[in-house]
């Protein structure tokens, strides 16, 4: 997946082209601090959400919040692989292709739980608005914990699948080998190919009409509703509207390489920047953006984030008194 790092369309290294102003290496420095930056900020935040999380039981008993959390944890774990691969390919190049599929198949795992895990949040968010009488009964722990499972190994299987047509085209001997690591390396047919964009689209297209269908359902329920439950009706469909976005910027890395390649036609640039820049604002970005659109908003979240905040500001002034 595109998730994982941005596509490598020549084997000329990027410390091997001359930027003007910059030294081969200085160019290298920046790329690595400024990904790296942008995994500090977002691991912060979502550390404090994990924080808060663990730490109050006020979640533990929701499914809703159990979602949210998970989704959390997933991005984290996403994004730690993207940035290492990154940094790898700044510092060795190339890597050994078992350890290459390893991380691979967690880049893909993760990617693909992002809008399974949003439409089960939509759902959630169905059931509690249009049929409120039976939330209690169809979103217990034990089956939001059962599903949550079950989208672990339905993501699971792309590259699980990836493997079994690269063992019946590749000899043993392939993982033993050194590669460019990105998804592209492990295309070795063009069934693979094919079979990677049905699984994408069938995963992306589960998660928008489940969306569209709950945001439909639910505004409905708020136009019928009596004046006390369209308040709850209408931050539901809010709450839905915003998972929306969150997978539209999980969307957009089906854009990347379309926006690489315009940007390559009307500039030029080096390849290598271009795809850096364009793995950032596309892939990185909205990973920033993700906790904030829902744990900063989320009444719950919002409240224990300031104590939490104002803990921590009074525990860095006490020293100084």
């Amino acid at each position: 997946m595109n998730t994982i790092g941005y596509s490598i369309q020549s084997t000329q290294r990027t410390d091997e082209l001359s930027v003007p102003g910059y030294s081969n290496q200085t160019k290298s420095i920046l790329k690595i601090s400024l990904v790296l930056i942008f995994y500090i900020v977002t691991n912060y935040i979502n550390g404090m959400l994990i924080a808060v999380f663990f730490k109050h039981n006020i979640f533990h008993r929701n499914p809703r919040y159990i979602l949210f959390i998970h989704m959390v944890l997933n991005d984290v774990l996403e994004i730690s692989i993207a940035i290492f691969m990154h940094i790898w390919k700044e510092v060795a190049y190339i890597m050994p292709v078992s350890l290459c599929y390893f991380l691979m198949t967690i880049a893909i795992t993760t990617t693909y739980n992002t809008p399974l895990n949003l439409a089960l949040m939509a759902l959630e968010r169905y059931i509690a608005i249009c049929k409120p009488l039976h939330h209690s009964n169809i979103c217990t722990l034990r089956r939001t914990y059962i599903i949550l499972n079950i989208i672990w190994l339905i993501s699971f299987l792309s590259p699980a699948s990836d493997l079994i047509i690269i063992l019946n085209v590749e000899p043993m001997s392939f993982f033993s080998t050194k590669i460019i690591c990105y998804s592209e390396s492990f295309v070795r047919t063009y069934f693979l190919s094919v079979k990677r964009s049905c699984m994408s689209f069938t995963y992306f297209a589960v998660a928008w009409l489940t969306m569209a269908y709950t945001y439909i359902h639910i505004v409905f329920a708020a136009r019928s509703a009596s004046r006390s439950e369209k308040s709850s009706a209408r931050k539901a469909y809010n709450t839905v509207l915003l998972h929306a976005i969150q997978l539209t910027l999980s969307s957009l890395m089906f854009l990347h390489p379309l926006v690489t390649n315009l940007w390559l036609y009307y500039q030029n640039q080096d390849p290598g920047d271009v795809q850096y820049f364009t793995y950032v604002l596309i892939i990185l970005f909205p990973r920033l953006l993700s906790p904030l659109i829902y744990g900063v908003r989320e009444e719950n979240f919002r409240k224990y984030l300031t104590e939490y905040i104002k803990v921590c500001t009074l525990i860095k002034e006490s020293p100084s008194r």
